[in-house]
């Protein structure tokens, strides 16, 4: 897990030589600390072999077994009334080209889900996701639940990543961690993004980013933000991942 680093931080230790650490000489360089603990190596090979996108411990939420394919959508708004949820579940299987015949439903603190078959050969299988707007109101941006807690925050963050454009290779997922302040939860995954080079035997460029999602306290206000952790360049050799010199 990345840890957080603040501006100040003073540090008490016991055992080892019981003694003070020696501070740095005048004028030696500053240590730099990596932010994530995997080599760009290790990253690359994440990337390219698109084995793991997250890590073990990560909240995935996996579809149901036994259909060729499972597409999981959430409709526009929130609302905390079932009957009103199934009729925009309607709206929007009449609306798609191909209708959907109800065949489950669920209820969960966070969302309503009605589950669909749809009318074609193939076995694929619908689930149809409203919010609930005690939980989560996506129009207004708030997380309305309570209370708000850093697991809460986390298991948030972490939902709303599967139905993001990270979700597909080329990214991975390599640490998470929350903080809390005085005034917000703080969730935050470290992404690593793969893009492509155009020209021939060119080296893909490989992006680390902080994606933060941040609650406020006071009003449950869900605000996102990235910011840039480092960047290399790398490439996909005979089946092997390498980071390229330079």
């Amino acid at each position: 897990m990345r840890p957080w680093f603040l501006p100040l931080l003073a540090l008490t230790g016991c055992g080892g030589g019981g003694g003070e650490s020696p501070a740095p000489a005048p004028g030696a360089p500053a240590q730099v600390v990596r932010p994530v603990v995997q080599t760009d190596a290790e990253i690359a090979a994440l990337l390219y072999s698109d084995r793991q996108r997250t890590p073990a411990d990560f909240p995935l939420d996996l579809p149901p077994s036994g259909h060729e394919q499972v597409t999981t959508l959430h409709l526009a708004g929130c609302t905390d009334d079932w009957d009103e949820a199934l009729a925009w579940s309607e709206t929007a299987a009449n609306d798609a080209p191909v209708y959907s015949d109800l065949v489950a439903t669920v209820t969960d603190p966070r969302y309503y889900e009605f589950g669909r078959a749809p009318r074609t050969p193939a076995d694929d299988y619908v689930r149809m996701r409203v919010y609930r707007c005690a939980f989560f109101d996506p129009v207004a941006g708030t997380l309305n639940v309570r209370p708000l807690d850093a697991v809460t925050v986390g298991q948030f963050a972490a939902y709303q990543w599967q139905f993001t454009p990270y979700n597909n290779f080329g990214n991975v997922v390599l640490e998470r961690a929350t903080r809390t302040t005085s005034s917000a939860i703080e969730h935050t995954l470290d992404l690593a993004t793969l893009t492509r080079a155009t020209g021939a035997g060119a080296c893909d460029r490989v992006e680390v980013i902080a994606w933060t999602w941040r609650v406020l306290l006071a009003t449950g206000k869900v605000e996102v933000e990235t910011a840039a952790l480092l960047d290399f360049r790398a490439r996909l050799t005979d089946g092997v991942a390498e980071v390229c010199a330079g």
